[in-house]
This record gives C-alpha cells, sequence and structure tokens, in this order.
C-alpha cells in the first residue's frame, strides 16, 4: 500500500463531504488528521523522501477538490503548481506555491470566484503563495525575471486545461526565452549575489544550509541548470 492511501482516503473524504457538515470544517479535519498521519510515518521510520511526496499528493487532492467548485467548467483557466511543490516535494512547513492562469487576460471576470477560492483555501488551513497571471503575463514576466522562469520551469498541471498549461511551458521555455547559455549565465550571477549575502562562505556559526554556499539551493542550481540544457522536465529525462 502507498503511503498517500494510508494518509488520505478519497472516499471517505468525499462521504464527509455530503454527510451535511461545512466543507470547510471537513477539509480541515481532514487536512490535519493527514498530516498527523504523515508525522506518525516519519516517526515509525518511512523515508522523508518518500513523505515530501506524499505530502504534496495529500494537498494535490484537497486543491483539486476545491477548485471544482469554483472553476470546474471553465476551459479558459488552470491551477498550476510551482516551485518545490511543483516538483512534487513538499516539506511540512514549505509554502503551497501555486500559479492561477489565465488565457486572456481577464481577471477582472474572474476576481470574486479567485477571491473566494483562496480565501478558503486559507480557511482550510493551508498556507498559500499564488500569483494569478494570464498566458501572455507569464511570458512577459518570465523572461524579464529569471526567479519566475525557473519557477515556471518547475510545474505541474493540477487542474483546468492541459492545452493551456502546454501553451505555457512552450512560450517559456529555452526555445523562446533564456535559451542554455543566457540562463546559466544568469543563474550564476544569481549564485554570485546570493552568497554575498552570506559572506562568501559556508563557515559561519549559523550556516544557512540552504541558500548558503554548498547549500540546497545549490543542488537545486545544478538541476535547473541541466532541466534548460536538456530542455528536460525531470532529471530522470
Amino acid at each position: 500500500m502507498s503511503a498517500i492511501t494510508t494518509v488520505f482516503d478519497e472516499s471517505q473524504f468525499v462521504d464527509a463531504l455530503h454527510s451535511g457538515k461545512p466543507a470547510v470544517q471537513t477539509y480541515r479535519e481532514t487536512l490535519r488528521n493527514s498530516k498527523q498521519k504523515i508525522k506518525d510515518l516519519f516517526l515509525a521510520g518511512e523515508s522523508a523522501a518518500t513523505l515530501v511526496h506524499t505530502q504534496a499528493q495529500l494537498i494535490d487532492s484537497l486543491l483539486c477538490h476545491g477548485w471544482r467548485d469554483y472553476f470546474s467548467s471553465n476551459n479558459d483557466i488552470a491551477l498550476i503548481a510551482v516551485g518545490g511543490y511543483g516538483r512534487g516535494e513538499l516539506h511540512p512547513g514549505s509554502d503551497i506555491d501555486i500559479l492561477i492562469l489565465l488565457r486572456n487576460n481577464d481577471q477582472e471576470r474572474y476576481r470574486e470566484a479567485l477571491e473566494l477560492f483562496v480565501m478558503f483555501l486559507w480557511d482550510i488551513g493551508l498556507e498559500i503563495g499564488h500569483s494569478v497571471r494570464s498566458l501572455q503575463e507569464c511570458v512577459d514576466e518570465a523572461s524579464q525575471d529569471i526567479t519566475i522562469a525557473t519557477n515556471l520551469m518547475e510545474s505541474r498541471l493540477l487542474a483546468g486545461p492541459a492545452d493551456l498549461y502546454d501553451s505555457m511551458r512552450q512560450q517559456t521555455g529555452p526555445t523562446n526565452i533564456w535559451p542554455s547559455r543566457d540562463f546559466f549565465a544568469a543563474k550564476w550571477q544569481e549564485q554570485i549575489q546570493r552568497y554575498r549575502k552570506f559572506d562568501d562562505t559556508a563557515y559561519n556559526l549559523e550556516p544557512n544550509i540552504k541558500e548558503g554556499p554548498g547549500g540546497l539551493r545549490d543542488i537545486q542550481m545544478i538541476g535547473w541548470v541541466a532541466k534548460r540544457h536538456f530542455n528536460a522536465t525531470t532529471l530522470h529525462d
């Protein structure tokens, strides 16, 4: 049995949603109980590598169920996981970064539903980092900002039209913006600036193991540069 089936029983969750209890309460209880099960699995010896994926799968399920209540039949808006969450790796204290992607630049049309959806996510206990962009805004902003371009590289479609997501991936890919050499040069400069914040040394009394020299961000940078060069989605690719 996979870890996610131990942590989250979807049929039981759906039954609870139709039990007459307030939906927010059902989501909050499910999230709390599932996180406790993940913690119990960790303490019982389950690998962290498995559990960061399990945590992401849990959030995928809850987000997608919530999304259907607001945008289920809309073919011009998509819910996309980005950043570490886009890689399918979600640590217990990590923010849940999502992009709400619009086919056209018509945010006003969706403003009320978008506000209600994001409020709902906070109400059920999810710490969300979100952006709302049209397809063209994604291309324009990624062209100007290497951080946004990197974030969009590590993305997964959660709900909504696949063709819209595919268009975003293609138009922000290395054949259109930030080709391999330019991407590498920009990430190298980004790394130099980041190192300066930590005195260009890994040997501080309290080193930053994520952002400092030799930290997690450096490992991720190797992955980003390799994926950009080969126009690949994963390191395995």
